[in-house]
């Protein structure tokens, strides 16, 4: 039982370490070069073409309603036909996205 316990902290200390070197990127720019993709599921991938450094391509989270997912479509459309900044954030260890938006002016 003491073994038991004792695998149970060390991988509760390794969760804890691995969230705790988890950040919060912010990026903004036009994104010319970023690729978005739509795969079946309604999973929206944008590649991002080495902007992100190490997360080449970001995720939304599953938990994103379809309403989410268009307004970050139509959002990274608006910067590549404009020619105007964007902004995200993401989780630089799963490569997820937080937020999206267009920086005021």
């Amino acid at each position: 039982m003491r073994r038991f316990a004792m695998a149970l902290m060390a991988i509760a200390a390794t969760t804890q370490a691995s969230e705790a070197s988890a950040a919060s990127i912010g990026l903004t720019l036009v994104p010319n070069a970023w690729i978005l993709e739509n795969y079946s599921g309604n999973e929206v991938t944008v590649w991002t073409n080495g902007t992100t450094g190490a997360c080449a391509r970001l995720h939304l989270d599953t938990a994103w309603t379809s309403d989410d997912r268009n307004r970050f479509w139509s959002t990274i459309m608006t910067g590549k036909i404009a020619q105007k900044n964007v902004f995200v954030y993401y989780d630089d260890v799963s490569c997820r996205l937080i937020s999206f938006g267009l920086p005021g002016v």
